[in-house]
């Protein structure tokens, strides 16, 4: 029975000291040292500059001294060309932030903005590759989704992958513009795309070096299994 008392009396001072530890915890106030932001580029976007100048800002500091991590996620998602915050403590206790930057796959010509693989639309400013196609005209979030399943095909072809120049839809029918081509390509949609590509593919490698395209205002792929090449 004493055992049992001394047993009981040492296993309520472990939960109290537990208690007491978790309450100093998340009394602590914390600050984030430079060291511990690890940010990630992709080569398109560089946010660098715009991060640090927020979290330079007094308001900022203010909420990372008083442990309102949510509030500090939220703030820095307003940077909409950041794509994942992860607020985390180090093996030191410190606290630390990981930034991903997000990756455009298409510039949006009339709205001068970028977007990306998930159909994201976010500002262009911090952008410095010109090398993305350009997605042209008025063009609405189900078209965009239709775009980039275009562009995407585009890509994963070791041939095309840096060829697509512009792409734009007219009478409801989707268009592309290919590098070193001066003719407009009619995909009609973005079905059997990868047909559409080796057909494509064809007519570029193959025949474009023995063909005057100034004979040419189009190459069609609409028709099943036919590219047709229309003349001026």
């Amino acid at each position: 029975m004493y055992r049992l008392i001394i047993t009981l009396g040492l296993l309520s001072l472990l939960i109290f000291m537990g208690l007491l530890s978790s309450l100093t915890h998340s009394e602590k106030s914390y600050e984030l040292k430079t060291n511990n932001i690890v940010y990630t580029s992709n080569g398109f976007i560089d946010n660098k500059e715009i991060v640090k100048s927020l979290i330079s800002e007094k308001h900022f500091q203010n909420m990372i001294k008083d442990n309102e991590f949510v509030k500090v996620e939220a703030k820095i998602k307003e940077i909409k060309s950041i794509e994942k915050i992860d607020i985390y403590f180090n093996d030191k206790n410190e606290l630390g932030i990981k930034l991903i930057d997000r990756t455009p796959i298409a510039y949006l010509k009339d709205l001068n903005s970028l977007v990306d693989i998930n159909g994201k639309v976010f500002e262009k400013e911090q952008h410095k590759n010109g090398s993305l196609p350009s997605i042209n005209g008025n063009i609405s979030e189900q078209q965009i989704l239709k775009i980039i399943n275009v562009i995407s095909a585009f890509k994963k072809d070791k041939f095309f992958e840096n060829k697509l120049n512009e792409i734009w839809f007219k009478n409801g029918h989707l268009y592309v513009r290919i590098k070193n081509l001066e003719l407009d390509v009619k995909l009609g949609n973005e079905n059997k795309i990868i047909d559409k590509l080796k057909m494509l593919k064809g007519f570029y490698a193959y025949q474009l070096k023995n063909i005057n395209q100034t004979k040419y205002k189009q190459l069609d792929l609409v028709y099943n299994d036919r590219l047709v090449a229309i003349k001026k």
